[in-house]
């Protein structure tokens, strides 16, 4: 949903503060500081870390928006919500799917893998922009749970099943999946090379 956000932000903000375009501008600022703080982060924490913070602070930023647009609380907790959201995303889910996929790949397939990735992420990206007013107004202020289900599948995906690569190379990871799904079987390094004649 952080498409919807950047997309839509300031319809969020009308209401809430005198100037929607003051928070749209507040969540730019917020979206090129946390992004800074990411990389730094990137190699002191594991990715794995990084992943489920991210998911779980946009997943409570998603309730705390949720309830100041029902009235809950107070609107101007939406701004906060939404700023924050932003921030969580910079921190894991921004920049880490695009680092991983470099990283649980050998060489050889990194290309085609950065590839099928780069283009699922922007078909949900153009899915959620070309949604999202239809999803507003059939949900009104419930507009943003269907993305805090996503996210809720995430952060499990993340804890359960998602292995940490950082410090580890592609045998040490593929080590790890066989140890973790039975029936796993690694492609070895030199599988596709050609023969020796």
């Amino acid at each position: 949903g952080i498409n919807a956000v950047f997309y839509y932000s300031t319809m969020f903000f009308d209401g809430v503060i005198q100037n929607p375009l003051l928070g749209t501008s507040l969540v730019a600022t917020v979206n090129v500081l946390a992004v800074a703080l990411a990389l730094n982060l990137m190699d002191l924490a594991g990715r794995k870390t990084l992943l489920a913070t991210s998911a779980a602070g946009m997943l409570l930023c998603v309730l705390a928006l949720t309830a100041a647009l029902l009235g809950a609380i107070p609107k101007l907790a939406a701004l906060a919500a939404v700023t924050l959201y932003v921030a969580f995303f910079e921190i894991g889910l921004g920049p880490i799917p695009w680092l991983i996929v470099a990283e649980m790949f050998d060489s050889k397939h990194v290309d085609a893998a950065q590839s099928v990735s780069s283009q699922i992420n922007w078909i949900a990206n153009f899915i959620v922009g070309l949604t999202f007013p239809a999803i507003n107004a059939s949900l009104g202020p419930l507009c943003f749970l269907p993305f805090g289900a996503v996210l809720a599948a995430t952060l499990a995906f993340v804890l359960f099943r998602l292995v940490e690569t950082k410090d580890r190379t592609i045998p040490e990871i593929q080590a790890v999946f066989a140890q973790a799904r039975p029936g796993y079987k690694p492609v070895a390094a030199d599988a596709h090379a050609p023969a020796e004649p």
